[in-house]
Parts: C-alpha cells; structure tokens; sequence
C-alpha cells in the first residue's frame, strides 16, 4: 500500500490537484465576469475587473502546470516562466487592487497607484522570469506513470552553485508579490469586516461574513506558498508545492463560499421560496 501511495501521490499533487484548483478559479472568473454588471454599481468596476483578471490568471497558472512536466529541459523552464509571468505581474496586482476598491471604494482608489502596483507586478515578473532563466540547471525525472514520465526543473540542484545562489531573489520576488501582496489584501479585508460601518450592515447584513470568508481564502493562498518556501529555507525540503496547491484549491472554495453569499440575508431566504 506504502508503495502505491508513493507512485499516486506525484500523480496526484502535480496532475488532480492544480486542476481541480485551476478549475475553480476559472469558475470563480466566469461568475464574475456574469455578475459584475449588476454589482459594479456597489462595489465599483475596479473591484470586479481586478477579481475577474486575478482569477483568470491565477486559474491559469493552476491548470497549466501539467503542460509543465510532460517534456524534459527546456519545456519546464519555458513553461514555468510562462506561468509564474502570469501569476506575478496579473494576479497579485489585481487581486490586491480589487480589494483594495471592495473596501475603501473604487473612487478613492488613485490612478497613480493602480499604475504603480501594475507596474510592480511587471517588473518584478521581469526579475523572476530572468533568474529564473539563470537558476534552473535543467531538468530531472519526478515522476513516472507506464510510459509517460514527468520532468521539472532542477531549480535547487544547479551543479553550477553559482547559478544556484540566486535561488533567493526568486524567493525574495515571490515574497513581495504574490505572497505579501495577497496577505496585506486578507489583512485588510478583515480589519474592513470587523469594523464594517453599522449604517452599511442595515442595508447589506452578510457583507461581514462575505468579507470574512475572503479574508481567510487571502491567508489560505498566501500562508500556503510561503510554507513552501519556508521549508527549503529552514529544513532543506524542496518542491513541496503540492502544500501550495491544497491551499489555493482551500482558498477557491473559501472564495466561492464568499461570491455566493447575497449581500443581504432576505435575499438568500427568497431564493427558497
């Protein structure tokens, strides 16, 4: 059985597992997409334009990363490049930006910071995409299923030591955007729900709880893929991203908890009647 577990598990957290995560965020993108129209007028278009971008680009960089470990060096590399561009300069500036307009109202919201977290979410995906280019000393089996076997990078073991010691700027970039940017937006959102104006929660009683389960999905993602990094850093165990990806499929659900709660409660109730 041991052995077993040991030949399904990779299958399971580098296949089954971005998936299903991949797929509820392109559902999530697909609600949004549909209900923003009617909501923008309270939440503001910024709100539900960062969300939709933020959940497209992240489901993207879930599902793909299959496509990822199907050829040996460089398919790996060219493919996580791809991913991680998506995930750093889309994801983390958009996701911030949408709660940020959610909570203090996208009218309040600056241009100039739009364009500035926009602009550090590129640059930074710049930075990534480059070490990360330098770092990577080709490829490796993880995997084998029948025939198919699936490679990955060989990020930590670059026999250049080098190259292999600009593995923390890829850590530090990763830190800063998605990790801290996701986590200052969860930070947020429950100091919002917590202090919710008592004018506002007459009108729209379950924004609290909606604002809860969002905050949590921010912590979820966020504390997750620093884990990740955290493991390496203090008990050298690489690659433990199937961590990251059980907290991003945790962090979808907690978000799809949060879009199907109706702003007020006697909405819900008539949905049943």
């Amino acid at each position: 059985m041991l052995k077993d577990f040991h030949q399904i598990f990779p299958l399971f957290s580098n296949v089954v597992m971005p998936v299903l995560a991949g797929l509820v965020f392109f559902a999530m993108a697909k609600y949004v997409q549909r209900i923003g129209p009617l909501r923008t007028l309270i939440a503001g278009e910024l709100t539900y334009k960062g969300a939709y971008l933020g959940f497209l680009f992240l489901g993207i960089y879930l599902a793909s990363r299959p496509l990822q470990i199907l050829y040996p060096h460089p398919w790996p590399l060219i493919i996580n490049n791809l991913r991680e561009f998506c995930m750093i300069a889309v994801f983390g500036p958009a996701m911030f930006l949408a709660v940020l307009s959610l909570v203090f109202g996208h009218e309040n919201i600056p241009s100039r910071l739009v364009w500035g977290v926009g602009a550090l979410g590129v640059g930074l995906a710049i930075v990534f995409v480059v070490v990360n280019s330098f770092t990577i000393g080709g490829s490796e089996p993880i995997f084998q299923v029948g025939r198919l076997t699936a490679y990955d990078g060989m990020w930590f073991k670059n026999p250049d030591l080098s190259r292999r010691a600009l593995m923390p700027i890829l850590f530090i970039v990763r830190v800063i955007d998605p990790i801290l940017l996701v986590f200052v937006a969860g930070v947020v959102v429950f100091w919002h729900a917590m202090n919710y104006p008592v004018e506002k929660k007459m009108l729209y009683d379950n924004m609290p709880t909606k604002l809860y389960f969002l905050g949590a999905a921010c912590f979820s993602f966020s504390l997750s893929m620093l884990s990740v990094g955290l493991l390496f850093l203090f008990a050298k165990i690489p690659n433990q991203w199937w961590i990251y990806y059980l907290g991003a499929l945790a962090a979808g659900l907690l978000e799809t908890l949060s879009l199907a709660l109706p702003m007020k409660k006697h909405v819900q109730v008539s949905e049943h009647q």
